[in-house]
């Protein structure tokens, strides 16, 4: 039962609070403090985000993500580094909530005008994460050039991304990265296209993943060598600059399912 599971979402945030404890102790700021805590957002970090589902229509149903408002009428996203602060906010009421990365919260707060930031912890640690960070953050990750063989990341290159082609082959690699992404609890989304660059036809699989990619992109890589006939394949990271422009106008082939959990 989820009560005496053990809490892996506090574990991986572990780095995390002990720099933002080490940051709200410090007088003149902590530098190396701030440092370890941007990298543990941007790359390891989880949270306990509480939603609510809006809409009976499996097809039309909307996330609403849980708000608190200051005393200046700002409103914030509430995120909790743990089960025993989620629980201890709301007092042993039953709350829904979702395991999101930064990256994946972000989004929805850098979407809405009306979002000041994050608080994290509420009535604990109280920790505000403000809008300007958010976007400073995100753009950092979305900066970084994660591909691999070789993937261009500038968007002014010379690369033609086209509907994938339609053939036993592909068929075939969808079968198998599906198979994979499934078992790897790090990969959130997965699109594929043909990739057009110097004359040659690649295909280019973008994953949307969580945390470190070497790991999921090697063993994405080794699943699909076998079915590939011959075929090139580069893997491009969702956090990659050019990524936008390659899965512009299409939809995920593979997509992990959203895991609502009541507390």
């Amino acid at each position: 039962m989820e009560a005496f599971m053990a809490d892996y979402v506090a574990r991986d945030n572990e780095k995390l609070m002990n720099a933002i404890h080490r940051l709200k102790a410090s007088t003149n700021g902590d530098l190396e403090a701030a440092a370890i805590m941007q990298d543990e957002l941007m790359h390891r970090a989880k949270f306990y985000v509480p939603v609510k589902v809006i809409g009976d229509n499996p097809n039309n149903r909307k996330l609403c993500l849980g708000v608190v408002t200051d005393k200046e009428k700002q409103h914030f996203y509430m995120l909790f580094s743990d089960r025993d602060k989620l629980r201890a906010f709301y007092a042993g009421k039953r709350v829904e909530t979702v395991t999101w990365n930064f990256d994946e919260v972000a989004q929805y707060a850098i979407g809405d005008a009306q979002i000041s930031g994050f608080v994290l912890n509420p009535k604990t640690d109280d920790m505000i994460i403000a809008r300007q960070m958010i976007k400073d953050i995100h753009a950092k990750m979305h900066g970084e050039a994660l591909g691999m063989d070789a993937v261009p990341t500038g968007t002014d290159e010379d690369v033609l991304f086209k509907d994938v082609r339609q053939d036993q082959t592909t068929a075939d690699l969808l079968n198998a990265l599906t198979g994979y992404f499934r078992r790897n609890r790090d990969v959130a989304e997965a699109y594929i296209r043909d990739m057009v660059r110097n004359g040659h036809t690649d295909y280019v699989v973008i994953i949307r993943h969580i945390g470190s990619m070497d790991e999921t992109f090697s063993g994405a890589m080794a699943i699909a060598k076998p079915v590939l006939k011959g075929r090139s394949l580069a893997l491009l990271s969702a956090h990659s600059p050019i990524a936008e422009k390659a899965i512009e106008g299409i939809r995920p082939f593979y997509r992990k399912g959203l895991r609502i959990v009541e507390e």
